[in-house]
């Protein structure tokens, strides 16, 4: 990732994600514990909620369990068990996700391109993650100020 701050896990940022923001909650789908992690401290830093899922079906299975909706999904394409393309295959059938906006994240984004694309699909947001845009892209769909700690 470029642009990580490298000084946010010695400050001691949050690692456990605060399910209680309500609007202000973003469902991170990433595999890369690394990155799931690091993303984490950065959203949770600048004041959002952090729902994190290591794939596709932990986001569905945990959007239901937490009993929230999020107010925007930051997701990777390529990931096991159920990838990026299939979870945006089932969020026109999901009523918590269904109008949700999505941002992408990829490396490889002609997955997307060959994917059957629902409506709320934003933005396509590349990898390596440059955390100063990724932030803009969060503000700009987030529609509102995240809470404050």
């Amino acid at each position: 990732m470029r642009n990580l701050p490298a000084s946010d896990a010695s400050r001691g940022i949050r690692k456990q994600p605060d399910w209680s923001g309500g609007p202000a909650t973003i469902l991170l789908v990433e595999d890369d514990s690394g990155a799931r992690e690091a993303l984490c401290e950065i959203l949770n830093h600048a004041g959002y909620s952090v729902l994190p899922a290591e794939n596709g079906m932990r986001a569905l299975q945990s959007v239901e369990a937490a009993g929230t909706t999020p107010a925007l999904i930051l997701l990777d394409l390529t990931m096991p068990v159920m990838d990026g393309v299939a979870f945006l295959a089932h969020i026109p059938a999901h009523a918590q996700l269904a109008s949700v906006p999505v941002i992408v994240m990829s490396g490889d984004s002609r997955a997307l391109l060959r994917a059957e694309q629902p409506d709320n699909v934003r933005e396509v947001l590349p990898k390596p993650i440059d955390v100063s845009r990724m932030m803009e892209l969060v503000r700009k769909h987030m529609g509102h100020s995240p809470r404050r700690l």
